[in-house]
């Protein structure tokens, strides 16, 4: 019998359709366990990724975009990608609504500062949930958006490099992050369930939100305000060069 290596970012996929698959919702903490343990053992090789992109000369060429995005793979369920970041440049603070997330860094290292809602917002009761949920689509449907303001928790603020463990967020905990690449080139693979756009029940399409920190209460504690998409943050696109997913 034939013997088939299965690339390490083949088995990542696999796992991680499996992991946020709605039938096997009752054991996500167990697979999402296993699939962090996947990723903490990828590197850039795996994905195929374009060293010319680890070189600091590249990111000084004209107009070149502060962030260059490497879609990876993509359904109704799951969004796998690479962000590469030029030197020094800030990925500005945002959420993830209703998501868990895994980031992993491929390449260079990142400070990721990461919070949480401020006193932590537990799971409610569905019919609460679905009377929020009329009472925002009303909202939303007659135009009305009122942005956000928060008191949120320091979570993490810690240097990331190629040899970290995978960091996690849930719908609840480190929702909020910003991701900052240090003096070289940094890049870092990562996968969102359910990806941005997709639907929120009665609420509509997860849409990102930023934020900026409007009163520091204390050392480990904030109060974030909601703004404008940063004019500083875009992005230019190059192609996934790893191996064939789907």
């Amino acid at each position: 019998m034939e013997v088939v290596n299965v690339p390490p970012i083949v088995s990542t996929y696999r796992q991680a359709l499996h992991t946020f698959d709605d039938k096997h919702k009752n054991d996500l903490p167990t697979n999402l366990n296993n699939l962090k343990r996947m990723m903490d053992l990828l590197k850039a090789e795996d994905l195929g990724f374009d060293k010319t992109l680890q070189n600091p000369e590249t990111w000084k060429k004209p107009n070149k975009a502060p962030c260059t995005y490497i879609e990876v793979f993509q359904n109704s369920q799951i969004n796998m990608s690479i962000f590469v970041l030029q030197p020094g440049f800030k990925m500005p603070l945002h959420d993830h609504p209703h998501m868990h997330g895994l980031l992993k860094v491929i390449s260079g290292a990142v400070n990721i500062r990461a919070f949480t809602e401020f006193p932590l917002k537990e799971a409610v009761k569905v019919i609460d949930f679905q009377t929020r949920a009329k009472h925002e689509a009303a909202r939303l449907a007659q135009g009305i958006h009122k942005k956000r303001r928060l008191f949120a928790e320091i979570t993490n603020d810690r240097v990331c490099k190629e040899n970290s463990e995978t960091c996690m967020l849930t719908p609840t905990i480190s929702n909020y992050h910003e991701i900052e690449a240090l003096d070289m080139p940094a890049a870092f693979f990562d996968i969102l369930s359910p990806p941005y756009d997709t639907l929120i029940e009665a609420i509509g399409p997860r849409r990102c939100r930023y934020y900026h920190v409007a009163n520091t209460i204390s050392s480990n504690l904030v109060e974030l305000q909601e703004t404008e998409v940063p004019k500083c943050f875009y992005c230019d696109q190059s192609p996934y060069l790893g191996p064939t997913l789907g």
